[in-house]
């Protein structure tokens, strides 16, 4: 930095503003939230997957100090649906604070076609203050098609779908003016070119 003595550039604690550049590695984050009331930090998650493997792994790779329960549901089923709104009462609340759909958007749309697709939005919206949605682009669903072809299969509902090449908008459409949410956070592209957007 201008201005510092020379010293100071040798020294990764000697620094004008902020932090040195490993100071996590000797006050980390975690320890620092251990001391910190749990009444005031009273999170419970509900981690929802299709795929009893995937819940599996969640379950034996988390790490967390919080209230997380993992349940292998099929939100399109009302069954399973119905499970969530048990989770919900168990709290003696009638909708989550967040509600987070990371690439999920594409595979209850190649598998239920628009009208799933937008009773899945309706649904979690009925669950939801605040709705997290991270919506994969049309390319993501020719991939997908592309690597079932390559196994001599298909998704039945593609060709039917008639969100296509502006499934993103679509979504963010539906969910702004039929289901009169306001988007009030964009993130930038992820690495793999989506978009985070939270809709309230």
């Amino acid at each position: 930095m201008k201005g510092l003595p020379q010293q100071e550039y040798q020294n990764p604690g000697a620094v004008q503003f902020g932090n040195f550049i490993n100071y996590y590695q000797f006050n980390s984050a975690e320890q620092r939230l251990g001391l910190l009331s749990k009444k005031h930090w009273n999170i419970k998650i509900y981690a929802v997957d299709l795929d009893p493997d995937l819940i599996k792994r969640a379950q034996a790779d988390n790490n967390c100090d919080i209230d997380i329960e993992f349940a292998c549901l099929d939100v399109m089923a009302v069954k399973d649906f119905t499970k969530i709104q048990d989770y919900l009462d168990k709290y003696k609340r009638k909708k989550f604070d967040a509600v987070c759909c990371f690439s999920i958007t594409m595979w209850i749309h190649l598998n239920h076609d628009d009208t799933g697709l937008q009773e899945f939005l309706r649904n979690l919206c009925s669950l939801s203050e605040l709705l997290v949605v991270e919506a994969q682009p049309w390319r993501c669903y020719q991939t997908a098609e592309r690597r079932m072809k390559k196994v001599n299969n298909s998704f039945p509902l593609f060709l039917k779908l008639k969100w296509r090449s502006n499934v993103v908008e679509e979504i963010e459409k539906y969910l702004t003016n039929t289901l009169q949410r306001t988007k009030v956070y964009e993130s930038l592209p992820t690495k793999w070119k989506r978009k985070i957007c939270f809709f309230k």
